[in-house]
């Protein structure tokens, strides 16, 4: 009986681990995909980047809204800063509401 409690418990703990670890990993990709866009945007508008911003956040399956993305450009200085709460299933059919925040400040690459 011990033994079959101990793999319940690691089940348990595998598969929050497993559903957290896959939301971060969309997260951390969602977030350098951003500063990439943000570091390569000499020659876009704030809402040319804010469009970029929400097609990644499609790609990546980001629950975020378009009022939750805020850009800011100037003349070589980008800031991205967005956020977004997702469910992240920690128990079987227990969610947890786990809020995000992307802060990209960066400086933009003029190329020749």
């Amino acid at each position: 009986m011990k033994t079959i409690i101990k793999l319940v418990i690691a089940a348990l703990i595998v598969h929050a681990t497993w559903r957290a670890g896959n939301v971060y990993l969309r997260y951390y990709q969602f977030k350098d995909n951003i500063q990439q866009a943000a570091q390569f945007s000499s020659r876009r508008s704030e809402s040319e980047l804010h469009e970029r911003v929400m097609t990644l956040a499609q790609q990546f399956e980001i629950p975020i809204s378009p009022e939750a993305v805020h850009v800011k450009h100037a003349d070589n200085h980008t800031l991205v800063d967005a956020t977004y709460t997702e469910r992240i299933e920690l128990l079987p059919r227990y969610f947890y509401p786990w809020e995000f925040k992307v802060r990209v400040d960066t400086f933009v690459y003029v190329g020749k």
